[in-house]
């Protein structure tokens, strides 16, 4: 097996954000890890800015909030076998830029697709084709200049 990594889930949103995105520091890029929650969900973890009376400043891992129930079920074969997964921070929008609407984060996760075959048979997506019947062979189709006639005189 290879060690490299391929996309499991290219955009996901972390739901029932926990945190204050804009005061958190989290940004575009950043590393973030996944773990199993005590309530059975998938929580998405960060390294969030929290500094100490306001003043000296400090980062502590902190939960962002849980995946949604369809990418928690692409990742949880990987999680249960222990598989490496790059998870990244990959799009944000802070409370001062969402209009009126709940702030947003989305991640996406790489690894090992290995295990992710089950779930996509699971869901349809992955199905072994049906037989399909031979077919008699194609009469070649006519050329274009077939029914042309020569030039009196050539």
């Amino acid at each position: 097996m290879s060690d490299a990594k391929l996309p499991l889930i290219h955009k996901a949103p972390v739901e029932q954000l926990q945190i204050h995105v804009a005061r958190t520091g989290i940004s575009i890029g950043d590393t973030a890890w996944l773990e199993r929650l005590t309530d059975g969900r998938i929580g998405v973890f960060a390294r969030l800015r929290q500094p100490i009376f306001g003043l000296i400043p400090r980062q502590r891992p902190g939960l962002l909030g849980h995946l949604g129930p369809i990418a928690e079920e692409i990742v949880t074969p990987s999680l249960a076998n222990g598989d490496a997964l790059r998870v990244r921070i990959i799009d944000l929008v802070p409370e001062h830029l969402a209009n009126g609407f709940p702030p947003e984060v989305y991640i996406s996760v790489w690894g090992d697709p290995r295990h992710l075959h089950p779930v996509l048979e699971a869901t349809g997506l992955l199905s072994d084709p049906a037989p399909q019947p031979e077919k008699a062979p194609k009469a070649a189709p006519p050329r274009p200049f077939d029914g042309l006639k020569p030039l009196h005189g050539s």
